[in-house]
């Protein structure tokens, strides 16, 4: 292998691009860095992920073409999916149409729901994990996945600060529930432009409540969307995760009404049961 360009500079690994010989074909080379070559946390984080990515077989996540972990510098080898992420779309082109947000969400949800069948959360769902490949989205970096266990507690904080969830920020325990708040962040994001939450200030010293807006803090009205979907994203983003739809196929259902194009057959997934917990609306939109 050849490598490129260095790509990205992730919590415990380098992302490259390299070209291997023997399949002429580009491909993506995430290694952990010399510096960290005997810290034992990020091999074994990259272990995971790559056990995790070798159980997927699904056309909306990253395909995994080989792994090393017996070498100095562990890696992974990742198929080079081309296109530009949904983050740069979002910078150049700005908010996505309803339509084309609805579907785009929905084909994640697809992949995220593939994974929970396999026993893991991905647990950083955003934008500039996700590329847009000949129109579908392709689902990136599963370098904090979480192995699912009824009760099973996270150790810490990982991910992404303005995407974490309450229970992640409370280390209280996982469920698929967990990714289907990030698959509202996603959707919020791509039919506003801008994160629900703002970033707060990430010294030890601050309390939770200021370091992450959201525990306390409701995103700004969605009021250019109808309000059967501000609804549903808002579903996704309550607080306490019982009260959100309980799965990836829950909610893909829930949006199939808002696109013409179906992505979700609706024979897939069995009945679907709205998930209006509350006893009455939390917020007001745009009809």
């Amino acid at each position: 292998m050849t490598i490129a360009d260095r790509i990205a500079v992730g919590m415990s690994a380098d992302v490259f691009t390299v070209w291997h010989h023997a399949l002429l074909t580009p491909l993506v080379c995430k290694r952990v860095r010399p510096a960290d070559a005997d810290h034992a946390a990020h091999r074994r984080r990259l272990r995971l992920e790559g056990h995790a990515l070798s159980l997927m077989a699904h056309p909306g996540i990253v395909r995994l073409v080989d792994q090393r972990h017996d070498v100095r510098l562990p890696y992974l080898l990742l198929e080079h999916v081309e296109g530009r992420t949904l983050r740069q779309i979002l910078k150049t082109d700005g908010p996505l149409e309803a339509g084309a947000a609805v579907r785009i969400v929905q084909h994640v949800a697809a992949g995220v729901a593939h994974l929970h069948a396999r026993g893991f959360l991905h647990r950083d769902l955003k934008p500039s994990n996700i590329v847009l490949r000949a129109g579908r989205p392709v689902l990136l970096d599963f370098g904090v996945v979480w192995r699912l266990a009824p009760g099973r507690r996270p150790p810490d904080r990982s991910g992404t600060a303005q995407y974490l969830t309450p229970e992640q920020i409370a280390r209280e325990p996982l469920t698929p529930a967990t990714d289907v708040w990030g698959l509202g962040i996603l959707l919020y994001e791509l039919l506003r432009g801008e994160r629900p939450f703002p970033t707060g200030p990430q010294s030890a010293e601050t309390p939770l409540a200021e370091r992450y807006p959201q525990l306390t803090q409701s995103p700004p009205l969605l009021a250019s969307v109808s309000g059967p979907l501000a609804r549903v994203v808002d579903a996704c983003l309550e607080r306490r995760p019982r009260d959100r739809p309980q799965t990836a196929v829950e909610l893909a259902r829930a949006l199939d009404r808002f696109t013409e194009t179906k992505v979700w057959p609706s024979h897939v997934g069995g009945a679907f049961e709205p998930f209006g917990r509350r006893t009455a609306p939390r917020r007001h939109h745009a009809a």
